[in-house]
């Protein structure tokens, strides 16, 4: 959610909750704090059952949501999804009742809120089929329903389905919330975090943040998950690094970003590894100043008083020193390859492939298949993010949760045997750097989806940058 004007952004709920699978169509309820939503499937269309979300009790989980159709399990997560899909593992469903039983499958979808108790919605008794199968054309009608299990048929028509009731009555118009910017601002803003130890989850205490890198997460130019992909993680957003900037020994950080781009931070260490990273992302409209209590922090708490001024806000904002040369756009040939050439290919080349068991590994920039050598060989010892990908989260139809230390080098067998000692190999800072970098976007190869400059790319050549920012 934004202000109108798109200045302060903030999830409003779900961003880490796996039930409901999705929380779609969105209402106020007039004269109250709540929205009235659908919970509804990843794998099927916007239906499933009807919910209120309050944003001040929780803004995460199954805490802030009141069921307002309680006979209908939420579809995929609780519920199996025909024709198979169903998130594992998946919570316990709710208590059976007879409604369940006797329309199983049942959903709503588009509920207009008349009250926090008194709702239209369309229905349907026939079950709700997931992709890629097709669900009955005329299987929705439009009822008049309340949150004591009351429905009153209002229009069906046996032919189509009838979707979006709305009632037709003169309201009162929105009011006009007046714009905080300035017309003539620079295309830059800034941000301000108050304690980057302030975190839900809570970082390791024994883990100093020395810096936050900042991350430009690319918005999609072609049609389709994996068309084309951009590296080994399945259905992997674009990436691309900006730089870092410094946190103060009290964890207070205070710096200058450029505006009108979606930007994603990471905590690092004194090694420059995230110690976290962030899952969503946040941006700035020109001008504008945006300030968070710490990283991932329960939005629920208070700040902590500030009996003096943070060290951040005694100095003006930092700038975002560059991140290095392969990092925007990104470029896996160019950030990783150099390295590789100077440290590793000699006993993982052509003419040696050392490896354990027998097994060669070649750390050579020749193209194989979409990417590498080098990079088919390497990417496996990272912990990248990946629809699908479990490892010791659950696999929901999301990306894991970002707990500490599990992505990016932190998580990663490649780093932590260059960290403990790889025979005579001596990495320079800047090639350390490098390599976390790379590890810390998510192992991608590309900072592009646009086709031909990913072959240039492929190729170790340069572009100007991806295909839209």
């Amino acid at each position: 959610m934004t202000r109108p004007d798109g200045t302060a952004p903030a999830a409003f709920y779900g961003n880490n909750t796996l039930n409901p699978v999705g929380v779609w169509e969105a209402r106020a309820i007039p004269g109250a704090g709540r929205i009235m939503a659908t919970a509804a499937p990843h794998h099927g269309m916007t239906a499933g059952s009807i919910i209120l979300v309050d944003p001040a009790v929780a803004i995460d989980g199954l805490e802030p949501v009141t069921r307002l159709t309680p006979h209908v399990p939420f579809p995929e997560s609780e519920a199996l999804l025909l024709p198979h899909w169903r998130s594992t593992p998946g919570p316990e469903p709710p208590d059976r009742s007879l409604e369940m039983d006797r329309w199983p499958g049942q959903c709503y979808r588009s509920p207009w809120p008349l009250s926090e108790q008194l709702f239209l919605a369309a229905y349907s008794y026939d079950p709700l089929i997931g992709e890629p199968k097709n669900n009955l054309a005329n299987m929705f009608g439009l009822y008049l329903v309340d949150a004591h299990g009351n429905q009153e048929l209002m229009y069906r028509d046996l032919n189509i389905a009838s979707l979006w009731p709305m009632p037709l009555r003169p309201r009162a118009a929105a009011p006009v919330l007046p714009s905080s910017l300035q017309a003539d601002a620079p295309d830059e803003g800034a941000y301000y975090v108050q304690n980057v130890y302030e975190s839900d989850p809570a970082l390791p205490p024994d883990t100093p943040v020395t810096h936050l890198r900042i991350v430009q997460v690319l918005p999609k130019s072609t049609s389709g998950a994996n068309n084309p992909t951009v590296g080994a993680a399945n259905a992997s957003p674009g990436k691309q690094v900006l730089g870092t900037v410094p946190v103060e020994p009290d964890g207070s950080a205070y710096f200058k970003a450029p505006a009108r781009k979606a930007l994603a931070f990471q905590a690092l260490d004194a090694s420059g590894q995230a110690v976290q990273v962030m899952r969503s992302v946040s941006y700035l409209q020109p001008g504008e100043t945006q300030s968070c209590v710490g990283c991932h922090e329960n939005r629920m708490d208070a700040p902590p008083p500030a009996g003096v001024k943070t060290l951040a806000l005694r100095r003006p904002p930092s700038a975002i020193a560059p991140a290095p040369d392969g990092s925007l756009p990104l470029s896996y040939p160019i950030l990783v390859q150099p390295v590789l050439d100077k440290h590793c290919v000699e006993c993982h080349g052509d003419a040696r492939a050392d490896g354990p068991e027998g097994k060669p590994i070649r750390l050579t920039g020749r193209p194989e298949g979409r990417y590498t050598e080098s990079y088919n060989a390497l990417v496996s010892r990272v912990s990248y993010a990946a629809w699908g990908r479990g490892g010791v989260f659950p696999e929901g139809n999301c990306e894991p949760l970002a707990q500490p230390g599990f992505f990016g080098a932190k998580g990663s067998a490649l780093a932590k045997m260059l960290a403990a000692g790889h025979y005579d190999v001596n990495l320079e800072s800047e090639d350390w750097e490098r390599l976390v970098t790379w590890m810390d976007a998510n192992a991608l190869f590309y900072g592009t989806f646009e086709f031909a400059d990913q072959e240039r790319q492929q190729r170790g050549e340069r572009i100007s940058g991806p295909g839209i920012e």
